[in-house]
């Protein structure tokens, strides 16, 4: 009796393990996932920053941006800066993504990227953007760009 209860509790041990391997990795699996979703969704949502920039739709920045944004920026603060850069660096051409973060706390879902970002007047800068999802879609939260022509032309 002694032996079968022996074998019964490391068969038990054994399947939680295996188990709880098989949970690990599926879990990982969906977080390995969901960063490459992210890292589309960005690319997706920075592209269409980059057309609004290229258009002159400040309007359409400045309105699509999360409430929280908005209450950070004045328009005429936003609208300045997006001129500034289409003034002094031109159009944004290519964008090569770095780091993208994917974040969900209690404040929201985030994905905060980076794009190393060329321009029509042989410019570059790293721009790096945080959206914010609001209902089903994310919504440009801050925007940050490091370039020195920016500040010398």
């Amino acid at each position: 009796m002694k032996v079968i209860c022996r074998r019964l509790m490391n068969c038990r041990i054994y399947m939680a393990a295996l188990m709880s391997l098989g949970l690990i990795i599926c879990g990982l699996s969906g977080c390995f996932g969901t960063l490459k979703d992210s890292a589309k969704q960005a690319l997706t949502l920075e592209t269409a920053m980059h057309q609004k920039i290229s258009s002159g739709d400040l309007t359409g920045i400045y309105d699509g941006a999360d409430q929280r944004y908005r209450d950070a920026v004045t328009r005429q603060k936003s609208d300045a800066l997006y001129s500034s850069i289409a003034r002094k660096l031109g159009s944004p051409l290519d964008c090569t993504q770095g780091n993208t973060r994917f974040n969900v706390t209690t404040s929201g879902t985030t994905i905060v990227s980076v794009c190393n970002t060329k321009f029509s007047k042989d410019a570059t800068g790293i721009e790096t953007f945080t959206w914010i999802k609001s209902g089903d879609q994310f919504k440009l939260l801050s925007y940050y760009i490091n370039s020195s022509e920016l500040i010398e032309r």
